[in-house]
């Protein structure tokens, strides 16, 4: 977009960035580690890390090669988790430009993985399309850090080497998985987050 995406505005107030994250913070995963730019200022986080509910959770990670590609700062997620005790067995991916995703559908992931060791990830679909959030167990960090350039995890779900669950989300996907690339689709987000509000 040429232009920093978390703090852009749904509504007065209300960052892109800081619905992804409350989303994460009220589904039950514990410690997240936000993966940020050099430059990031942090303002979109303000009101979060005021919050002494939800402070102790986070982690600020400045990825210094964040502008070189996704891949970048996915490496830079799993080394923090990695330095965490205990090291956790699965981790979460998710996207801070993903505003309408939801704690209900980050916990339909996590109860995929409970219910089937055997897995390697669980990831979600939209028309068939893989994306965050993802659910990714131990079996897969090196992986994960082995990525190149612009490459997310995307690339390893298709692999034969990795035994997944892909979660459609159907026709509400198109809503819930709504990724903010560009101002057509940062567009469509403000669009949606007044019907949302206007329906309260």
């Amino acid at each position: 977009m040429g232009k920093p995406k978390l703090p852009l505005e749904l509504s007065s107030g209300v960052a892109l960035g800081s619905m992804a994250l409350r989303a994460l913070l009220t589904s039950g995963i514990g410690r997240i580690h936000i993966v940020v730019r050099p430059d990031d200022p942090l303002a979109w986080l303000r009101d979060i890390r005021r919050d002494s509910l939800y402070d102790s959770q986070l982690n600020i990670v400045v990825c210094e090669e964040a502008s070189l590609g996704m891949s970048y700062s996915i490496r830079a997620g799993v080394d923090a988790a990695l330095s965490s005790l205990p090291v956790p067995d699965a981790i979460v991916i998710g996207l801070g430009d993903q505003p309408f995703v939801t704690a209900a559908m980050v916990r339909r992931l996590l109860v995929v993985m409970e219910e089937n060791p055997a897995l390697d990830f669980a990831a979600s679909s939209m028309r068939g399309i893989v994306m965050p959030p993802a659910v990714v167990r131990h079996t897969m960090y090196k992986a994960l850090r082995g990525l190149k350039g612009d490459t997310g995890a995307r690339k390893l779900f298709g692999s034969p080497d990795y035994a997944g669950e892909i979660i459609e989300f159907g026709e509400e996907g198109e809503e819930l998985l709504l990724d903010v690339d560009d101002e057509d689709s940062l567009g469509q987000a403000i669009r949606r987050y007044r019907q949302i509000r206007d329906r309260r």
